[in-house]
């Protein structure tokens, strides 16, 4: 099995089995979040601490989080959960992470409002990086719908690390009447 140098923004909520399943394999991660005791409790948790590392940073504070990023191996896949309101994040991870000759795998997690073509933020990227867009749909039992839990996200973000296709949906995002209102 080769091994990868994984970057995970946002793995220490919903995408934290996924952080801890590829440190298991055996897998270097590295996790960027904003809260340092969720950060320790992850570290806590993994299998290898010792293919862990942790990086406090809010990708809000752009000039911090790309000076942390700039101190960690250059990452063979990028998983990142940040909100539409960070988009400027993901295109700073585009832009710093583009220039290398080194191509870089950037799965970029997005809730379901991006199935709708007009709220679909898709950052520039150059051709060293090869670009995926995970949507995070819901699931539907009969007559309701739920939101995904987050062992369902974790699993489904996996699956499509595993399966590199350009667009994956965890879940279903229709018929999109039925989406969950709250």
């Amino acid at each position: 099995m080769k091994h990868y140098h994984y970057l995970v923004i946002g793995g220490t909520g919903m995408l934290q089995a996924a952080v801890l399943g590829w440190n298991q394999e055996g897998h270097e991660v590295t996790v960027v979040a904003r809260t340092e005791e969720k950060l320790r409790r992850l570290s806590e948790s993994a299998p290898h601490p010792e293919h862990l590392r942790t990086i406090q940073a809010d990708y809000h504070q752009l000039e911090n989080f790309q000076k942390q990023l700039e101190t960690i191996p250059k990452p063979d896949i990028i998983v990142s959960w940040i909100h539409r309101s960070g988009n400027n994040a993901i295109q700073t991870l585009c832009n710093l992470y583009g220039e290398l000759e080194k191509r870089v795998a950037l799965f970029h997690i997005k809730g379901s409002n991006a199935y709708n073509p007009r709220q679909n933020y898709t950052p520039r990227y150059t051709a060293t990086i090869q670009y995926h867009e995970v949507i995070l749909g819901f699931q539907l039992n009969e007559s309701t719908s739920r939101w995904l839990t987050n062992e369902e996200i974790a699993n489904g973000v996996r699956e499509a690390v595993k399966l590199w296709q350009h667009r994956y949906i965890v879940g279903t995002v229709e018929p999109w009447s039925y989406r969950p209102k709250s």
